[in-house]
């Protein structure tokens, strides 16, 4: 008999939301095998225990964003580690921990600044029976095109995600932050129709460069005919003690010290209705290789750039003797990917390492909302992972998408073409030479490569 307890939200390959007590759809005689096929299938923010005849194992989410963290010694499992912990930090040795507290440096490698707390690899599952990980996933079979086409794998992304946002925006108040990048205008079409059961979108101005953003937004959002909403932070009125309890408050649930997101600090955080649900883009950027600063085999085998980009220290502070502190752990870690997972190492690098250890520390930091992807489920992430790397960091999957769901959508400038005068994007003779190439270069690829939906 097998019995389940999700925490967090998920939501299932059929569109079926999943929150508290459930029992997934098995066959008659099923195991783990099964149980973890199911897991694969499910999208969103959550933790999952499961107990099959007397052993009990938890799962989490593909990149770890719920926040999951253990003290074997202690037999302890929390979202943070201050939960975690019943007594006094033991500092980690292998850190400046002043660079995390201060500067912007992340605990990689799975550590906390504990040095007996571990944070889980959101691709093994953790046995509550004996409190040891076993990878589950990628499994053989995770890492491919549909019917190895390119289209159909672009299509089922798309649906997907629209039954995931709309499952989630039925049940749940539900915001959609947007900007003037790639990833949430990605999301925003991907939704769909299910953009009308989304409540409102929005965009933080904290920087001119927000400003670009929300002018872009504006634009999205008209064009797919949702709210739209700008909190600007030289507009926002603020209570100073309210701030303050808010960065207090921040720390208690990141569990150490470490920056607070701009929101929380600027008090932007607190113009979304409390208890929303927030939806950003987070693992999207899969889709545009966005840590694949080298490609190819040549580039997975020099470690140097690798370990550099999981920022132990500021990217500045790095050099030779930070890499070789953590060097060996990191090929560790690579070398015991399976075989057929290697091609992917660095997106599984970004996936397991690189968010485990930024969102899964952020978002139980961010206590007024629920902040989640709906991108981010196990069969979604590798069927993105399955393009070439290099299309995919040229940006061209996003493209395609974008074109293949929305043309129109597709054409609006992005931050990177608009530029700095935000009110050329009334400017139509401007709009249209500064995507030119863009836009051309898509038709081709749909043309040539796609097929073009009708």
């Amino acid at each position: 008999m097998a019995f389940g307890l999700l925490l967090g939200i998920a939501v299932d390959l059929k569109g079926i939301i999943i929150e508290g007590d459930f029992e997934p759809t098995l066959p008659q005689h099923f195991g783990w095998p099964e149980l973890e096929a199911w897991i694969e299938g499910i999208t969103g923010r959550f933790a999952v225990l499961m107990n099959v005849d007397g052993c009990v194992r938890l799962y989490t989410d593909a990149c770890g964003m719920i926040g999951a963290v253990y003290d074997r010694q202690e037999r302890r499992i929390a979202s943070s580690l201050s939960l975690c912990l019943r007594r006094a930090v033991e500092d980690h040795p292998d850190y400046d921990h002043s660079a995390v507290a201060e500067r912007g440096a992340k605990y990689i490698l799975f550590d906390t600044r504990d040095k007996f707390v571990r944070r889980m690899n959101p691709s093994c599952h953790l046995s509550l029976n004996d409190f040891q990980e076993t990878r589950f996933w990628p499994r053989e079979q995770s890492i491919s095109l549909i019917d190895g086409d390119l289209g159909k794998t672009y299509d089922w992304l798309t649906a997907q995600t629209e039954l995931v946002v709309g499952a989630i925006a039925r049940r749940h108040r539900t915001w959609l932050a947007l900007s003037g990048g790639q990833d949430s205008r990605l999301l925003l079409a991907m939704a769909g129709s299910a953009i009308g059961d989304v409540e409102r979108c929005f965009t933080h101005i904290s920087n001119y460069a927000n400003r670009i953003d929300a002018t872009i937004a504006a634009r999205m959002a008209e064009h797919v005919g949702v709210e739209h909403e700008v909190h600007d932070r030289k507009r926002n009125k603020n209570v100073p003690n309210e701030i303050e309890r808010d960065m207090q408050e921040f720390q208690r649930g990141a569990g150490f010290a470490m920056p607070a997101v701009r929101e929380v600090a600027n008090g932007l955080a607190r113009r979304l209705p409390k208890d929303a649900i927030v939806l950003r883009g987070h693992q999207t950027d899969i889709l545009r290789a966005v840590f694949s600063t080298s490609t190819g085999a040549n580039a997975r085998r020099k470690t140097a750039w690798q370990v550099k980009r999981l920022m132990a220290v500021p990217y500045a502070e790095f050099n030779r003797s930070i890499h070789e502190r953590f060097r060996p752990r990191y090929e560790n870690w690579r070398l015991a990917l399976p075989d057929f997972a290697e091609p992917s190492s660095t997106d599984l690098m970004f996936l397991e390492l690189y968010y485990s250890s930024s969102l899964g520390c952020v978002f139980p930091a961010l206590s007024r909302n629920f902040y989640m992807s709906p991108f981010n489920g196990r069969r979604q992430i590798a069927y993105a992972m399955a393009i070439d790397e290099a299309y995919r960091r040229r940006s061209f999957a996003v493209f395609d998408i974008l074109y293949r769901i929305d043309p129109e959508l597709h054409d609006i400038p992005f931050d990177f073409e608009l530029g700095a005068e935000i009110a050329k994007i009334n400017d139509a003779d401007h709009v249209q030479a500064c995507t030119k190439d863009r836009r051309k270069a898509s038709a081709g690829r749909a043309s040539a490569i796609l097929g073009v939906r009708e």
